[in-house]
C-alpha cells in the first residue's frame, strides 16, 4: 500500500471529527485492516504477547536470503540484548536493525499510539500506513550518525512496537543533501525528505513483511495471539 504523506494528511481532514475506527474483531491469524483506519487518531488494538524478544533467534537462514541480506548479529546493550542487525551491505541498503520500542514511562501503557500521533517521532516526517494489509504502522525519517535513514515502526497488539532502522551506505545517503534539520538552523527541507523516503522506504518495507514472517507468524495488529 502506498500512501504517502499528503494523502494521509487529506484523509485525516476529510474525517476529522471521527472517533470510532473502523476493523474487523481481532483473530488467529490476524485480519486485515481497513485502508481507511490510517484517517483515525484512535486504533482498535489487542493486548497480546509482544512477539519480539530483540535477538535474531526467530529469523532463519531462508529468510535471510529472500531479503537479500548476508548475515545477522544479535546487538548487545546494557541490559540484554538490544536488537537484531541484519546485515547487507548493498547500494541499496546497508543494515536493517529491529529493536524493540517500549512505553517512555510507566505512565504510557503502549508504545505505538504514541508514535501513531506523532508524540515519539520526527517532526520533519510522518506517515502512517497499513503494512501487509495487518499492521498498522508508521514511518519517519531520523538520523544514525547523522545519516538519514528511514525508520519503520510497527503495531503488534502489544505494548511495545517493532521499530526497523533502514541504515544506508555512508556516501550513498550523503547524495541526498544536508537533511538534518538540526543541523540547518531547523529549516526542514520537505522535498528533500519527501524524496529521500519515497525513494529508500520501500526497501525497508519490503524487508520487514518478510522478517515479520518470522518474528510474528500470522501477526498482525489485531492477532490474538
Amino acid at each position: 500500500m502506498k500512501i504517502r504523506l499528503a494523502a494521509v494528511v487529506v484523509a485525516l481532514a476529510a474525517l476529522a471529527g471521527c472517533s470510532t475506527p473502523p476493523g474487523p474483531a481481532p483473530a488467529s491469524p490476524a485480519p486485515k485492516l481497513p485502508e481507511d483506519a490510517i484517517a483515525y487518531d484512535d486504533l482498535l488494538s489487542t493486548d497480546r504477547e509482544f512477539p519480539f524478544d530483540n535477538t535474531c533467534d526467530k529469523v532463519s537462514a531462508g529468510t535471510l536470503d529472500e531479503v537479500g541480506a548476508t548475515g545477522m548479529d544479535t546487538m548487545q546493550g546494557i541490559a540484554g540484548p538490544g536488537g537484531c542487525a541484519v546485515e547487507f551491505g548493498g547500494a541499496e541498503l546497508d543494515q536493517l536493525w529491529i529493536e524493540a520500542k517500549g512505553p517512555p514511562n510507566p505512565s504510557e501503557p503502549r508504545y505505538f499510539p504514541l508514535a501513531w500521533d506523532g508524540t515519539v517521532t520526527s517532526n520533519s516526517y510522518h506517515r502512517r500506513l497499513l503494512l501487509d494489509g495487518r499492521y498498522y504502522a508508521v514511518e519517519t525519517i531520523d538520523f544514525y550518525g547523522g545519516q538519514p535513514g528511514c525508520y519503520l515502526t510497527v503495531d503488534t497488539g502489544s505494548p511495545n512496537s517493532v521499530q526497523f532502522r533502514g541504515i544506508l551506505p555512508e556516501q550513498f545517503a550523503a547524495g541526498y543533501g544536508e537533511l538534518n534539520h538540526a543541523a540547518t538552523n531547523y529549516v526542514i527541507d520537505h522535498v528533500g525528505v519527501n524524496r529521500f523516503m519515497e525513494e529508500n522506504c520501500p526497501a525497508v518495507e519490503k524487508a520487514a513483511v518478510v522478517l515479520l514472517g518470522d518474528i510474528d507468524p500470522g501477526g498482525g495488529s489485531l492477532a490474538t495471539r
